[in-house]
């Protein structure tokens, strides 16, 4: 893609005219371990998950270790869901295959662990679900300049201050199938109006996964998330960008989280979709 190709022939020059030929070799201590969480709770009908690991060092290569036997329990106004293991998936707690979100809802997650990790056993967090407008219509449209796909949204934006992730499907396969791939976007510059084509994705013709063949199938999906789960998906982001520029980027920094001597983040959010066949 010709933007990427453009970042790092611009990272190539600044190496360039300003390495250092003398090699550092920095040792990192080990630091206690913390609980990481990662829970999903939206609005579509099927099996959610939290799931649960344990922290490792930074440079540690080990795929992260799964927390069984917790008790992990999901509580609203509406009830108190005990979430069940996954037996073939150690640290994933996960709903039964009818659940769904409601719009307007807080969800607590409580999590009592069998071991302490960091010197604690149990996790609190809490989230609420958003509501979410109407997408009318999709478009992927080429764009010469830039050698791209763009996928665009018309939709009536509402009136209210909104944050937003959106995610692309081809055929049904998930493209932005990590946290590094999703879009976001505050609603700034069409709150309360109609979007008119706003571009929330892009598809690289470069990538045989990506690049659109006519009929294809391109499915947008919406959800409508809270500012903080907003922010937690900027700063992962930023931490974790391939290309970051050491020299002009802000030190790296603990990511914000809404579980309480953890990691990572609880996130609830409504969803909606739209789907165009590319010709």
């Amino acid at each position: 893609m010709k933007t990427m190709k453009y970042i790092i022939a611009i990272f190539a020059i600044a190496a360039l005219f300003g390495s250092c030929t003398e090699r550092i070799d920095i040792e990192l201590d080990s630091t206690y371990e913390r609980l990481v969480v990662e829970g999903m709770i939206s609005t579509d009908t099927g099996v959610q998950y939290v799931r649960l690991t344990k922290s490792s060092d930074y440079y540690s290569g080990a795929a992260p270790v799964g927390i069984s036997n917790a008790s992990v329990k999901l509580s609203s106004g509406l009830g108190t869901l005990t979430l069940s293991e996954n037996p073939d998936k150690p640290g994933y707690y996960e709903t039964g295959a009818d659940f769904h979100g409601e719009i307007g809802v807080t969800y607590d997650l409580n999590i009592e662990l069998e071991q302490a990790i960091g010197e604690h056993k149990s996790y609190n967090a809490s989230g609420k679900i958003m509501s979410i407008g109407v997408i009318d219509s999709i478009r992927v449209e080429y764009n010469d300049n830039w050698d791209i796909y763009e996928v665009q949204i018309f939709a009536l934006e509402p009136p209210s201050t909104d944050f937003y992730m959106f995610e692309i499907y081809k055929n049904g396969d998930l493209l932005t199938d990590s946290i590094n791939k999703v879009w976001i976007s505050d609603d700034r510059y069409f709150n309360g109006n109609y979007t008119q084509g706003a571009l929330v994705g892009v598809l690289d013709p470069e990538n045989t996964r990506e690049n659109p063949e006519p009929g294809d199938t391109i499915t947008l999906k919406m959800s409508s998330i809270t500012k903080d789960y907003y922010d937690f998906i900027l700063q992962v982001q930023d931490q974790t960008f391939q290309y970051r520029n050491p020299l002009f980027s802000g030190p790296p920094a603990n990511v914000l989280t809404n579980v309480e001597n953890a990691h990572g983040f609880f996130a609830t959010y409504s969803t909606t979709y739209s789907s165009t066949i590319f010709k």
